[in-house]
């Protein structure tokens, strides 16, 4: 098995070369296959990240959240604690604003208002550079998503987003890694 850095730049490679006509299409797949899910359709509130350009792109799929009224929160890092904290959005194109990283976050008006209680979560989807067929996740090397997951109530579903080939047979796990309750292949 290759180790965590040596996947990660593979997979980080075949992300970036996408094509986006290719990413875009997907995106609708996406919501489609998510509009099925009992988990998605019982959910009131939903954390969703906001995708890098070579993630999978979740701009429609919190668009589409938004229309049908749930909660919908989105990630904010906090670089001094090294933690994500969330906040509500009602619009994505008003209430989001380039951050940490290239991603965007919440915009300040936004984050003058409470952060929303992980407790409050139903659903979780979450980002990865890798899964595996039993929810393992990669991140990209910083743990913001595992020190994350690992504070939620047992009840919170979370759902990993990936490209097909970003579903491998087995990672490698270290003891601190949180992994997801499924992954939705688009």
């Amino acid at each position: 098995m290759n180790s965590k850095a040596e996947i990660r730049k593979q997979i980080l490679e075949r992300l970036q070369a996408q094509d986006s006509v290719i990413k875009e299409e997907k995106q609708s797949d996406l919501c489609n296959q998510v509009s099925r899910l009992s988990e998605f359709n019982q959910a009131t509130v939903v954390c969703c990240y906001v995708a890098l350009s070579y993630e999978v792109q979740t701009q429609k799929l919190i668009e589409q959240m938004l229309k049908q009224n749930k909660r919908v929160s989105v990630p904010y890092v906090e670089t001094e604690n090294q933690s994500l904290c969330l906040y509500e959005i009602k619009n994505f194109t008003k209430d989001l604003t380039p951050g940490s990283f290239g991603v965007l976050e919440p915009t300040a008006s936004v984050r003058q208002n409470d952060p929303v209680n992980p407790e409050a979560l139903d659903l979780i989807f979450v980002p990865g550079v890798a899964f595996d067929r039993s929810g393992n996740r990669l991140g990209h090397g910083k743990g913001f998503y595992d020190r994350f997951l690992s504070g939620l109530k047992p009840s919170t579903v979370t759902i990993g987003l990936a490209y097909d080939f970003q579903l491998l047979d087995q990672l490698p796990v270290d003891v601190h890694d949180c992994p997801v309750n499924e992954v939705l292949v688009v």
